[in-house]
């Protein structure tokens, strides 16, 4: 009978078995009432006691079914298209839930960081907020996403963890059933920053190129202020429409060294992601006279692979580390899903890889543990 699958029609199946396991116990208590107690039991009084337990069977059964589908979660990403961090986060996340037996349902924008596509999203997973226990966001233009992402939490009910940016300026704004786990953007730009001082000490009026994107502007900033705080004579040009693109930034590179007096170089550059600091590498010339150092954000094994080579300008990334992101927003989101209480914002330390001749020699590394608020 393929109008009562129970696997295909879970919701139809229960209440078909409901309503028989109900007349046959009325069945049974009207008998009982006309004088069957005391008396030998029928076999037709043992044959409903059975189909009372095979009905009750059927429906706890089915209940199963349901909430075994309902084992889901989101993740909505504000970008994807070649972006190697958001890749590994995926998987990292991908294993951590399936291992709970739980199935990850990818959300991913039309168009890369565009609020609207996300808002799209939202709708989606709201109309169908009960297939889901809870969900990920990656945010994007958050000034003009918030206010749906407040109206997403209140109406879905669902724990959200946000990571990546966040989306809300302090822990009090965050709507009750959420909470962020991640870096703080601004402090991975502090420590390149801290980098870039350590190894640029020395050098007479250092030239640096930053290479960066309008999201995550924060971490061009800080890393300007470390700089400009410990080198007073520093020369920075900052390039912020290369939206971490890898070839956008080769052709950003290019067209600044082409603007540089003869004979004239950076001293460094600074990429606000790997995808554009192996774009930049691209862009220099093959001479290894005079090449500036390059340095980037996040940790993807490209880049952790052509640091290892020593033969690189790339000699250092800024590590965002996805395995330990990924358990800790799994642990937050279960927590959550528990009705136990946990920080609203969850902030991980960053640390540095650097080229091997490197270390050990006094660069900046990252802090010791995670802060919770």
């Amino acid at each position: 009978m393929a109008w009562l699958d129970r696997d295909r029609m879970p919701v139809r199946f229960t209440v078909a078995t409901s309503v028989v396991s109900g007349l046959i116990v009325a069945a049974i208590l009207k008998a009982w009432g006309q004088g069957v107690a005391g008396r030998a039991v029928p076999a037709w009084f043992a044959l409903a006691a059975g189909g009372v337990a095979a009905g009750a069977w059927a429906v706890g059964s089915a209940f199963a079914q349901a909430r075994k589908r309902s084992r889901r979660v989101f993740l909505m990403t504000s970008a994807f298209s070649q972006k190697y961090y958001v890749a590994a986060l995926v998987q990292r996340l991908h294993s951590a839930l399936d291992r709970d037996g739980i199935d990850l349902v990818l959300k991913v924008p039309d168009q890369d960081y565009d609020a609207g596509a996300q808002s799209h999203h939202l709708s989606r997973i709201l109309d169908r907020r009960r297939d889901y226990i809870g969900g990920v966001i990656f945010a994007a233009e958050v000034h003009r996403l918030r206010d749906d992402l407040i109206m997403f939490c209140r109406d879905s009910r669902l724990p959200v963890v946000f990571t990546d940016i966040e989306p809300f300026d302090s822990a009090e704004e965050y709507p009750e059933n959420s909470a962020f786990v991640g870096y703080d953007t601004g402090e991975l730009g502090e420590l390149a920053g801290r980098w870039l001082a350590t190894n640029l000490r020395g050098r007479n009026r250092p030239h640096v190129l930053i290479i960066a994107s309008r999201e995550h502007s924060a971490r061009q900033r800080r890393c300007e202020q470390v700089l400009r705080t410990a080198l007073p004579d520093v020369r920075i040009t900052t390039d912020d429409g290369c939206a971490f693109s890898r070839s956008r930034a080769e052709d950003a590179v290019r067209i600044h060294l082409r603007q540089l007096p003869p004979g004239a170089t950076f001293d460094a550059i600074f990429c606000t992601n790997d995808e554009m600091a192996l774009g930049a590498v691209e862009a220099l010339p093959p001479s290894t006279a005079q090449r500036p150092l390059v340095v980037g954000i996040d940790g993807v094994l490209e880049a952790r692979a052509l640091i290892d080579t020593g033969q690189s300008p790339l000699q250092a990334t800024v590590v965002q580390d996805t395995p330990r992101l990924a358990g800790n927003i799994v642990d937050v989101l279960d927590k959550m899903h528990r009705g136990r209480p946990v920080p609203k914002r969850t902030i991980l330390p960053p640390e540095i890889y650097e080229s091997v001749r490197r270390r050990g020699h006094g660069s900046a590394s990252g802090g010791v543990g995670q802060r919770a608020q």
